[in-house]
């Protein structure tokens, strides 16, 4: 099965690639396809402005199973926004099915940011229902974690729905109006939402849906992908602060992950990593101002990890980062330890990152007998 992805300009770039990196980290029948380089335009002709005048009409359902945005900070009233209607966004992931020369069977999703008129977060196309979208925007307003984790689970729900339900009378009259914590759960409420998000599950009366529709190893890579995800909003959403440490693993491909948290990985930039391998080194830690002292080592760990730019321009990149003047380290210590807090939570983080008091050894106090390399 194919999930072609496709991105509208206005949505950011890092987002939709770390929505497909997460797709993808789970092997299984299902390929998830997109191309970096190609995004969908939405004229401004059409788009159309909403005024929304209170937080009751920013809340209320436009139609049966929108799945509601609620704030937890709340939004200014009234509040304009640009709209777009479900038929420009089939109309885009036909266009782009025929410029590719998609087959039928294969899906395409639209991703963007522009509020769609009915106020759902996904949908597919009833005409053709291999078609459909994702609205990127809003997630901050009741889940805290990155928005890569709800988008890919609506990816994920999508390719189920289609294949759970025959249309959409269909699926508005066999939805969960109680939650069962399932993803076809009715999600009237902000509550409603996250628990359908933390559990990742579907029960077993939408499991039986799906006979006859979805291949069985197809079905179980999506039910991976979602408990995948589940686990991996927890950590973010700091709500497994109380679990055992996790081994940190570097792979052939420098690689980082932490397998005993569903297998996390944590992106770092080569230069980022070339300072945090160099930390894992010394446990007893090294000073900021003594950097560059590890001038050549960290040029041979950059060399080793890195094939950007020719070696005098690796070179000075190192130079700049071991420089007592330039703020460079310091800058690049700050984003590993963002990574880890967005990845894992802040209090299982602080075991992974460099840290240390001004003036004082910065060091990674991770045990080095849980690196694996």
């Amino acid at each position: 099965m194919n999930v072609h992805l496709v991105k509208s300009a206005e949505v950011d770039a890092t987002l939709f690639t770390e929505v497909v990196d997460f797709l993808q980290s789970i092997p299984g029948p299902i390929s998830f396809i997109y191309d970096g380089t190609s995004v969908t335009d939405i004229e401004d002709d059409e788009k159309f402005m909403v005024e929304i005048g209170n937080s009751h009409e920013f809340e209320k359902k436009k139609v049966m199973m929108k799945e509601m945005v609620f704030s937890s900070s709340k939004p200014v009233f009234p509040l304009k926004r640009e709209t777009i209607t479900w038929s420009t966004l089939f109309k885009k992931a036909n266009q782009y099915r025929a410029s590719r020369r998609i087959q039928e069977n294969e899906f395409v999703l639209i991703l963007t940011d522009i509020a769609n008129k009915e106020n759902w977060f996904a949908a597919l196309d009833e005409n053709m229902p291999y078609n459909g979208f994702i609205h990127t925007d809003d997630w901050n307003y009741y889940i805290k974690c990155s928005a890569a984790f709800p988008i890919a689970y609506e990816v994920v729900a999508l390719v189920l729905q289609k294949h759970m339900f025959d249309g959409l009378y269909d699926l508005r009259t066999k939805v969960h109006e109680h939650p069962i914590g399932c993803v076809s759960d009715f999600c009237a409420h902000k509550r409603d939402i996250i628990l359908k998000l933390r559990t990742g599950d579907v029960c077993e009366a939408c499991i039986e849906r799906t006979n006859g529709k979805i291949s069985t190893p197809e079905l179980h890579h999506a039910l991976q992908i979602m408990s995948s995800l589940r686990e991996r909003m927890l950590f973010a959403q700091n709500l497994k602060r109380f679990s055992p440490l996790s081994k940190l693993k570097i792979d052939h491909r420098n690689k980082i992950f932490l397998p005993d948290f569903g297998n996390i990985e944590i992106k770092l930039r080569p230069l980022e990593k070339a300072l945090y391998f160099l930390f894992l080194r010394y446990p007893e830690g090294i000073y900021h101002s003594s950097l560059s002292e590890y001038r050549t080592e960290l040029y041979e760990i950059y060399a080793h990890i890195s094939n950007m730019g020719a070696l005098h321009e690796m070179k000075m990149r190192i130079d700049d980062m071991v420089n007592a003047l330039s703020d460079s380290a310091s800058q690049k210590m700050s984003r590993i330890k963002r990574v880890f807090e967005e990845a894992i939570g802040p209090d299982l983080a602080k075991h992974y990152y460099i840290k240390g008091e001004s003036g004082q050894k910065k060091k990674i106090e991770l045990d080095r007998n849980l690196v694996l390399k």
